[in-house]
């Protein structure tokens, strides 16, 4: 009867232990569903943002090659406007010395800046009353 005794109180407490076992295993498990959720919801996340820059990358590579090409375009052409000015330089002795006057004066001083000793004062436009700079000095 005493082991029959000592065998209920050790089945006893061996079902006390592995009802807690359980409960701490039930925990773990709660705890590790949060956390694959969270990780399923930051995986998706960064899934989309990975396809935006994608799609950015991808738009910025065409507007890219669409700037290398009007690029190229820009520099055929100043390179026919300099090879026709050279030419015309070339054959017409009028135009020749034409583009090689000086300007006039008034013009120079219209093309004139004054220096500006801050970015503030680039903004501010000249007085009325003062007369422009000579560009020639």
């Amino acid at each position: 009867m005493r082991l029959f005794a000592v065998l209920s109180v050790l089945a006893a407490l061996g079902l006390l232990w592995l009802r807690n076992e359980n409960g701490n295993l039930s925990r773990a498990v709660e705890t590790a569903n949060r956390v694959a959720s969270q990780q399923k919801t930051t995986i998706s996340m960064l899934e989309n943002q990975l396809s935006v820059a994608g799609k950015l990358a991808r738009r910025n590579e065409s507007a890219q090659m669409a700037l290398r090409d009007q690029l190229a375009k820009s520099s055929e052409e100043a390179s026919r406007r300099e090879q026709m000015i050279t030419r015309l330089l070339n054959e017409n002795d009028v135009f020749r010395r034409w583009y090689h006057a000086p300007l006039p004066d008034a013009v120079r001083r219209l093309h004139a800046r004054t220096a500006c000793v801050s970015a503030g004062d680039c903004n501010q436009r000249m007085p009325e009353g003062e007369p422009l700079s000579d560009a020639g000095k």
